[in-house]
């Protein structure tokens, strides 16, 4: 299992030294990103969802300590490794009970931070796997369950107690789909098998019945998944059982 990194920093110099080091001494297979202040590092985590993010704490408009408030309310990242110098630590000392932060003093030691990676890693696979499959599992389940109602993200979203942001990320590495081509492959899946048997429900009917109040958006959505419209998938379906 690869171990995903994000590095943030407002010092291009520090920053891309920081790159370079850790690329030297990170465990075989560490995919590194880097952003150059906290609003990229959050835009960044929205769609990388890292395992572990290396920040500096002092940058302009939103500090180190405030984007990890902020990454840990949207479920981006709950893992943080904080660059300090000995002035600073005081405040390190407030971040570190919340247990999910661990330190490096400036100026930083290869071996130590290689030796911090390596720690990290081994930690991470199976607390990571029963988190992203339990959350995965409740979602999938639940979707499966009412992908015939009115189905947003923002509404899932309320359900799971889950940020869109990270619903679309784990959809996306879980499933290898996007949440709303996941759902309405749900729908037309469930559109063919009505359409194949409940023969006197009409077309905007079964639409309906899947979630899909607007017949022509319905038709839409069947067409672009099926190649074919809903009244002539169900021609084909009848005349294939007349000619049998």
């Amino acid at each position: 299992m690869s171990m995903r990194l994000l590095i943030v920093d407002d010092e291009p110099l520090i920053l891309n030294g920081l790159v370079k080091v850790v690329r030297k001494v990170a465990p075989e297979g560490t995919e590194i990103r880097e952003a150059l202040n906290a609003y990229e590092g959050l835009k960044v985590m929205q769609q990388y969802l890292p395992d572990v993010t290396i920040t500096d704490i002092n940058m302009p408009e939103m500090n180190g300590f405030e984007m990890m408030e902020e990454a840990k309310a949207q479920e981006l990242c709950n893992r943080f490794i904080v660059l300090t110098g000995y002035d600073e630590f005081e405040y390190v000392r407030t971040a570190l009970r919340a247990g999910v932060v661990d330190y490096i003093l400036k100026p930083i030691d290869q071996a130590e931070i290689g030796i911090l990676l390596e720690r990290i890693k081994q930690e991470l696979p199976a607390a990571l796997d029963a988190d992203y499959t339990s959350h995965a599992n409740r979602i999938l389940t639940y979707m499966q369950i009412h992908f015939r109602k009115d189905l947003s993200l923002d509404h899932l979203s309320e359900m799971m107690d889950l940020h869109p942001n990270y619903i679309c990320s784990l959809f996306k590495k879980e499933t290898g789909d996007t949440f709303v081509n996941y759902l309405n492959a749900m729908r037309i899946r469930e559109a063919k098998n009505l359409l194949e048997n409940e023969h006197d429900a009409s077309v905007s009917a079964i639409g309906k019945m899947v979630g899909y109040d607007n017949k022509h958006y319905f038709t839409k959505v069947f067409k672009r998944y099926t190649g074919t419209t809903p009244g002539a998938y169900r021609k084909s379906v009848l005349e294939g059982e007349r000619n049998c």
